[in-house]
């Protein structure tokens, strides 16, 4: 596809990302899909405003998290090496009905600061974060409203619930656009918005794949004993069953349990055990190059309504590394149960371990990648950008887009 040209208003995106480009895993959903639509729109990236307040009385990694938002509000607005601007809106953390209503004025004043800068006119409006919702109201009619619904929002921890349950209904009744990962989520919502559409995660394919046959290998992982379980990505107590990893480590005492990612959980009972490895986040670029060194791939999940709603990104990039993968029980891992091994309860996770790693068959290496060879995040992009590109078509002869048309005639 041609660049389009700079005065070609249905090329431009305001994103209300999930996520802070600054600090947050670039492998998730919408810096994935921003990462690619950046190279023919020009894409404002909005880095996330946030569905719950730090509690430092709750919350033992409050005061890192507020620190690491302040880092990146003093960013606030700069080209990121892509090509695309990211915007790191100043706010505080108000709970109230008055402060969110204070907070939405802010970040509306600067979004449109930044977007007279870009010299928009009518962009695309992507919301990936449900109260940017109470933003975007306030920017008037859209030519075309996306929403992205990867996860059961209000049941993030800590989140009003019934707040952000309310701003999440209303986008899937009303966005021009829903996107949906969880094929639960999508059943559910297209009855409600026939403009639905089921991706699923993406992955960067080819990049995982070449990464799993270089002969590169990080020097803080190359020391420690096989066989490997490892795990890639957030360490939370939101979706990692700590209490599973404990029991799997005691029963497994040598097998090497390594974690690479950022860690939000307790887990000091974890770091006693002398099998159990915690190696911190990476850049998205070297992931790949930990996994390689697994002898098996893990998902150790909670059982929770989160999990139950989710359709987590890893799975994919674990099977284009051709690795083993052991995972606790989601109703998304069920139409790859022929190639993942899959337990219902904390014996059946050993079990699955153990047969993962005596596990020595170079077909089902290809037969892993084969399944997510197509699954790729560009492919997701072109069905997205061909939704853009139709929807905005259908709403040139509109007022505007129905979410913010609706919303705009409500008392702010």
């Amino acid at each position: 596809m041609s660049r389009r040209r700079e005065t070609d208003t249905s090329g431009e995106i305001i994103c209300f990302a999930g996520c802070d480009w600054w600090y947050h895993n670039r492998g998730l959903f919408c810096p994935q899909v921003m990462r690619r639509l950046a190279k023919d729109y020009k894409v404002l990236f909005v880095n996330s405003l946030g569905m719950r307040v730090p509690s430092l009385r709750k919350d033992r990694n409050a005061a890192r998290k507020i620190i690491r938002k302040l880092r990146s509000m003093l960013r606030f607005l700069r080209k990121s090496d892509n090509g695309m601007w990211v915007l790191s809106p100043i706010s505080l953390p108000l709970a109230s009905g008055i402060g969110r209503k204070l907070n939405a004025l802010g970040v509306y004043l600067q979004v449109k600061l930044a977007a007279v800068l870009m010299r928009f006119r009518e962009p695309v409006i992507y919301i990936g974060c449900p109260p940017a919702l109470d933003v975007v109201r306030k920017l008037g009619p859209a030519r075309f409203v996306i929403y992205e619904r990867t996860d059961l929002f209000e049941e993030m921890p800590g989140a009003d619930r019934s707040y952000i349950a309310s701003l999440d209904e209303e986008l899937t009744k009303s966005s021009d656009l829903v996107l949906y990962v969880n094929r639960t989520l999508y059943e559910q919502g297209r009855e409600a918005n026939k403009n639905s559409l089921l991706l699923g995660h993406g992955v960067d394919f080819d990049f995982f794949v070449r990464s799993a046959e270089s002969e590169e290998s990080p020097e803080d992982i190359c020391g420690i004993a096989r066989p490997i379980v490892g795990f890639f990505g957030d360490v939370s107590d939101k979706t990692s069953d700590l209490n599973l990893i404990e029991f799997a480590a005691k029963k497994l005492p040598d097998t090497s349990f390594v974690f690479v990612g950022p860690v939000s959980a307790d887990i000091v009972r974890l770091r006693d055990l002398s099998n159990v490895h915690f190696l911190g986040p990476k850049p998205y670029e070297q992931v790949p190059l930990y996994g390689k060194e697994f002898d098996v791939a893990m998902m150790p999940w909670n059982q929770n309504k989160w999990i139950e709603f989710c359709n987590p990104v890893k799975a994919k990039e674990y099977l284009a590394l051709g690795r083993p993968v052991v995972s606790m029980y989601y109703p998304e891992v069920e139409p790859y149960s022929d190639i993942i091994y899959v337990a219902r309860d904390y014996e059946g996770f050993v079990s699955c371990i153990r047969e993962a790693i005596a596990e020595n068959d170079p077909a089902k290496v290809r037969q892993r990648r084969a399944r997510v060879k197509d699954e790729t995040w560009d492919a997701k992009v072109e069905q997205i950008r061909a939704a853009i590109e139709k929807g905005a078509r259908r709403e040139e002869c509109k007022e505007g887009s129905p979410a913010v048309r609706q919303s705009a005639a409500r008392p702010q």
